[in-house]
């Protein structure tokens, strides 16, 4: 699959990412490559494979915040914050 210039613009614009012509171009050999990776993946034959993922995204444990002071200083450490979350650098 070829990626090009408007795939990248177009996959930036949806992560919230501004990216600059040179950013493009590394970005546009990197999806290409994970593009092809995933392609060899489909190829592979799983028949007679038993399926041993158990999907447990639904399940979330809402467990209260009992060290307000080191949940303060984690989020510090990270410098920069958005809604009361650590802010970490784009990656794609």
């Amino acid at each position: 699959m070829e990626i090009t210039k408007k795939d990248v613009a177009q996959t930036a614009k949806l992560a919230n990412m501004q990216v600059n012509e040179q950013e493009t171009s590394v970005y546009e050999a990197q999806l290409e490559g994970l593009f092809k990776w995933v392609a060899e993946l489909a190829e592979v034959n799983t028949d007679g494979v038993e399926l041993t993922n158990v999907n447990f995204a639904h399940i979330r444990r809402d467990i209260p915040v009992t060290n307000e002071t080191l949940s303060a200083e984690l989020r510090q450490a990270f410098g920069a914050q958005e809604a009361d979350s650590a802010k970490v650098k784009k990656v794609l």
